[in-house]
């Protein structure tokens, strides 16, 4: 008889093939939560830090083994209160030196004074160095406060120059940033012959921040932050070019 089946018979059944392996899907790590990315900083951060003087001391710790991540977690909160009362806490030490100053500066003028009994323009610069002392303490506050806010502001605002701002960040994020930053930087400040430098490094790395924060290039955050600086000699420098030749022309 022949294999071959007819029009009219059924067809053999489909012979089953083994179904290939099923394979678990590989196992991926979670993503990290959003709120692990966008932390804050240490020195808002109450539920890492708890104490203020461990605050204080995650602000430095992060500072010193991560700069640009100060940059990236000023965002996660809002608020210029945290930044400002950072700032003002790590202007004591330059106060104090300030205070130094006067102290010395208004004793040689009170030891003067009473070489010269008979002026009376001694007496009255030797009382009024007190006074000069006190209006110092008393605006202190309010002189850190406009620091912040002008150079944030500042920095914000030439960094739209250079076409560096991207929409999410506004210009109190900038003003958060210069706040904290600047407060290290004024600190590195205080260091003998290496202050200035220091300073000068401190504004670059402010830049470099400012350009990660709002996902910019790199040099048009250094450019923002030191146009100002470059600005501010441009004028230093026709002053002192400017003045003289008024006060010769003056004379004659």
């Amino acid at each position: 008889m022949s294999d071959i089946t007819g029009p009219n018979e059924a067809l053999p059944p489909a012979i089953q093939l083994d179904e290939p392996p099923r394979f678990p899907p590989p196992i991926q790590d979670p993503p990290p939560p959003p709120s692990a990315a966008l932390r804050p900083v240490p020195f808002e951060d109450r539920e890492t830090f708890p104490g203020f003087w461990p605050r204080v001391g995650g602000m430095f710790q992060l500072v010193f083994r991560n700069p640009m991540e100060l940059f990236d977690r000023v965002p996660a909160t809002r608020g210029l209160g945290a930044p400002w009362r950072f700032l003002l806490l790590l202007s004591v030490p330059v106060f104090l030196v300030m205070a130094l100053v006067f102290f010395f500066l208004g004793m040689g003028i009170m030891f003067a004074a009473l070489d010269q009994v008979g002026k009376g323009d001694h007496r009255a610069i030797a009382a009024i160095m007190p006074l000069i002392f006190g209006a110092i303490v008393l605006l202190m506050p309010l002189f850190s406060f406009l620091g912040m806010i002008i150079g944030g502001a500042f920095n914000h605002f030439f960094l739209w120059m250079w076409g560096g701002l991207r929409p999410g960040v506004g210009t109190e994020q900038s003003i958060r940033a210069y706040g904290y930053a600047s407060a290290f930087i004024q600190l590195g400040g205080l260091i003998p012959y290496l202050g200035f430098l220091l300073q000068l490094a401190g504004l670059v790395v402010i830049g470099m921040g400012l350009a990660r924060m709002h996902r910019t290039d790199t040099w048009r955050g250094v450019c923002a932050v030191l146009t100002p600086v470059f600005l501010l000699c441009c004028c230093g420098l026709a002053a002192a070019l400017t003045i003289p030749a008024f006060i010769a022309a003056m004379h004659h």
